[in-house]
């Protein structure tokens, strides 16, 4: 059997999606000029910073899961899938999302696209950590529905 995907991998996977957010929020700046829209990618790139260090410090704490299968293989599939679907998962998928962005709308929705594809794999993470690691990613998730409310606001103007 091939090596199965732990959780230590899916907190990888989310310190490497918290970098690629911060990339994708400081690359967008250089591409803007909406002074209110700016602001606010600035603090989501803060934000996104200060995430990619909490999941470093949670990977010290985590163990290792090893689910049951029905076939071998099976969860390291599943794993492998699910994560490629992130809005930013990897450099390729960044940069093709950079290379998207030609107005503030277009920013706009690559930013709440990957705002909610984090809180799917942060909601998915929270089930294999340990119980007193769990509110140490819901807290992540709520911030992260946060950042979503404050970019509706913005683009409703408020």
């Amino acid at each position: 059997m091939g090596s199965i995907i732990n959780v230590s991998e899916i907190v990888e996977f989310a310190v490497r999606i918290e970098q690629n957010g911060f990339k994708f929020y400081i690359e967008s700046i250089k591409k803007l000029s909406d002074d209110r829209l700016v602001k606010l990618f600035q603090f989501l790139a803060d934000e996104e910073f200060k995430h990619e260090e909490t999941f470093k410090h949670l990977l010290t704490k985590v163990g290792t899961y090893i689910p049951h299968e029905t076939y071998p293989g099976e969860y390291e599939a599943y794993m492998l899938d699910f994560l490629k679907t992130h809005a930013l998962a990897n450099e390729a998928a960044l940069k093709e999302r950079l290379n998207s962005i030609k107005t503030v709308a277009d920013a706009v929705e690559v930013a709440l696209s990957f705002e909610k594809d984090s809180i799917i794999l942060f909601t998915m993470l929270k089930k294999y950590v340990d119980d007193k690691n769990k509110p140490l990613v819901e807290s992540i998730i709520q911030e992260e529905v946060a950042h979503i409310f404050k970019i509706t606001q913005y683009r409703q103007g408020k």
